[in-house]
């Protein structure tokens, strides 16, 4: 879903601006190389999810030159009560970069909200918006977009997450900076289930209610999150897919791995295999080659 910064930051504008039109409270994001997760305040998740999903498709197809939907036909969708559950939700999603092993903690992940939050207490930086028109902001946005004044860019062209995320409200489930520490740290074990059951509103959600993956897939997400599982030197999806978008391409005379052949496809996964040594199965995705 996204191949390089620019396509992160599209997201996130086309986010803001879907959010203001559905008047929807965005509490949490996290944007994966194959998949996003929302935390939101809303009557409509689904209308949301389309509208959200048909804008992003357009520029996707437009900047690479593909065709089709984009991603699963439908969209998974959680309704959350009570406190306890909120939190176990907005845990799962700003520690995603941590379950996928892309970070080694919660804050290690940059496209997703984790710190957003407390950024004063904690001491987190985050890129400062900057004075832009009202102008010059739509400038950096699809035609007739429309977004309320309070909105702020930084110096890439994005919204501020500030500017049109409800943070505070998040912020208030966690109560202090102390607790968000901890719950960004703690690990998902029984104590976390019986503190879910103190709120009265069910059974304890486990992250296979959150996502729908195997059995497998959880095993590897709890032990994901001890941090050890991330290795700096192994590439992540979205440097392979700049290595392959800025020093392959160009040697096949194309501009988007959408206009490679199967043949051509195959040829560069072997390099990629025996030059870099990376997986299967991330080799497949970056090249959008089935197995």
């Amino acid at each position: 879903m996204f191949r390089d910064e620019e396509d992160h930051g599209a997201f996130l504008n086309l986010l803001a601006l879907r959010a203001f039109s559905h008047d929807c409270g965005v509490l949490a994001d996290a944007e994966m190389s194959t998949h996003v997760h929302l935390g939101l305040l809303t009557s409509v998740p689904t209308e949301l999810a389309a509208a959200l999903r048909m804008s992003y498709t357009k520029y996707f197809n437009h900047k690479y030159g593909r065709k089709g939907r984009m991603g699963e036909k439908y969209t998974f969708v959680l309704k959350v009560d009570g406190y306890v559950h909120m939190m176990v939700l907005l845990n799962y999603i700003l520690r995603n970069g941590l379950h996928h092993a892309a970070a080694a903690t919660a804050f290690g992940y940059p496209y997703c909200s984790s710190r957003d939050l407390f950024t004063k207490d904690i001491g987190l930086f985050t890129e400062p918006s900057v004075l832009m028109s009202r102008a010059d902001i739509t400038s950096c946005l699809p035609r007739h977009s429309e977004f309320p004044d309070h909105y702020r860019m930084n110096a890439k062209g994005v919204f501020v997450r500030d500017s049109f995320m409800e943070l505070r409200i998040a912020e208030q489930y966690y109560a202090s900076p102390r607790n968000y520490l901890y719950q960004m740290n703690r690990l998902t074990d029984e104590s976390w289930s019986k503190e879910q059951e103190k709120d009265r509103t069910g059974r304890p959600l486990t992250l296979s209610d959150i996502e729908n993956v195997t059995d497998r897939d959880i095993a590897q997400m709890l032990k994901n999150e001890s941090g050890r599982s991330f290795s700096s030197s192994r590439l992540q999806d979205l440097d392979v897919c700049r290595l392959i978008d800025k020093d392959i391409l160009p040697s096949y005379g194309v501009s988007s791995v959408y206009q490679l052949t199967d043949f051509q496809k195959r040829r560069i996964a072997d390099q990629l295999k025996y030059e870099f040594r990376l997986p299967l199965h991330q080799i497949a995705r970056c090249l959008v080659l089935p197995l």
